[in-house]
């Protein structure tokens, strides 16, 4: 009983901040926090949806002029080529 001594001298204390914790809601439940992530994602999108891309479009669209500078820079290889011979193939 001397170990629990400490303790329960302290409890009313301890019961006193953690009533005051639950009234002012000083934790967030899950349930909130994702009310609240949904509310954030929808503003977002309604603010800023002509403004920005997603990720995924913007690699695809990046892969894609990768690509085609990789043509472009062959054609004009092609060419140099093509002229350093003269003309004739």
């Amino acid at each position: 009983m001397e170990q629990y001594k400490d303790i329960i001298e302290f409890a009313p204390v301890i019961v006193v901040v953690l009533l005051f914790m639950w009234q002012n809601n000083v934790f967030i439940k899950p349930e909130v926090l994702e009310k609240k992530h949904r509310e954030i994602l929808d503003e977002i999108e309604k603010r800023f949806k002509d403004k920005y891309v997603e990720v995924n479009a913007y690699k695809e669209f990046q892969n894609h002029i990768y690509s085609e500078l990789e043509k472009v820079t062959t054609g004009i290889e092609e060419l140099k080529e093509f002229i350093m011979k003269g003309g004739s193939k």
